[in-house]
């Protein structure tokens, strides 16, 4: 763990979630959050107010002819759709701009981050997973170690851990050679630092690799691990790394992933990521390439 340490703690321009997010994840995960009090957190975040009133008065959550206010709003979507508009909304600004060490345009981190997590939850429904929105924050935040490679390699990162990916070496594995360890292991303790749930920082942590023996194994990590390579099949910020990652046998067997299960996921994912930036007027990826 030492590598993991001190690449977090040489990072000058480490991501920080903001104080509106974390009190959210702290209510919202325990199931005993009063609607005064979500609301009075709302209310003091302007941009997540606008984006909880967007989202509850947009054609997937309203009705034609109603609008609705910041509590009936809260009270429509309900506590786990507000902590994914948060986590939504601050990945947004997390991912906007990141992205030179891997090879990706500016928004390509974003669109990836938004698509796997809606290739995880669609894998979820599919498979009745009890908790549909958690495997959607845990895909939204599954690379959030890169955002630290990326700030604290930059463009030195390629040249560094190239050398290291030979023929049937996976890019996390050039990573752990080049520097001690790879983003999972660095976004999965990013994610404590930020005081998230521990599953959800060993969703993180596992998303490559997802253990396939118990006591480690997780249907949550397979659905995760799955909606990352759904979301490279789909084109989705594919870097300099993306094409190194490859699809874990027995998440493909478990879950049933074939070709045509593939296809139309990749389908869904693309349907869905457009019609999240249509609704966001001010997407960091509007008229950006991958």
């Amino acid at each position: 763990m030492a590598a993991v340490a001190d690449i977090l703690e040489s990072v000058d321009r480490l991501p920080a979630l903001p104080s509106t997010v974390i009190r959210l994840t702290a209510m919202l995960t325990d199931d005993q959050a009063d609607l005064g009090e979500i609301e009075e957190v709302a209310r003091h975040d302007e941009a997540l107010s606008m984006a909880i009133l967007r989202f509850a008065n947009s054609a997937l959550y309203g009705r034609a002819g109603r609008e609705f206010n910041l509590r009936q709003s809260i009270v429509r979507l309900g506590g786990k759709m507000l902590l994914r508009i948060a986590l939504e909304q601050q990945a947004s600004k997390l991912f906007e701009s990141a992205g030179e060490a891997y090879g990706l345009r500016r928004g390509a981190l974003w669109r990836g981050s938004v698509g796997g997590a809606f290739a995880a939850e669609e894998m979820a429904k599919k498979h009745a997973f009890p908790d549909v929105d958690l495997c959607f924050l845990c895909g939204l935040l599954r690379d959030v170690g890169k955002l630290v490679m990326d700030a604290h390699y930059g463009a030195d990162y390629l040249p560094m851990v190239s050398p290291h990916i030979a023929p049937g070496r996976t890019a996390v594995e050039g990573e752990r050679a080049a520097f001690g360890a790879d983003h999972a292991q660095i976004g999965a303790e990013l994610a404590l630092r930020w005081r998230l749930p521990q599953r959800i920082a060993d969703a993180i942590r596992y998303h490559h690799e997802p253990p396939a023996e118990e006591p480690d194994h997780d249907l949550l990590f397979d659905i995760v691990h799955a909606g990352d390579i759904i979301c490279l099949w789909a084109g989705l910020a594919i870097g300099h790394d993306g094409l190194q990652y490859k699809l874990a046998p027995h998440v493909r067997k478990g879950l049933g992933l074939g070709r045509r299960e593939a296809e139309l996921d990749i389908t869904i994912t693309w349907g869905r990521l457009r019609e999240l930036e249509e609704m966001m007027d001010d997407s960091p990826t509007q008229g950006k390439s991958t």
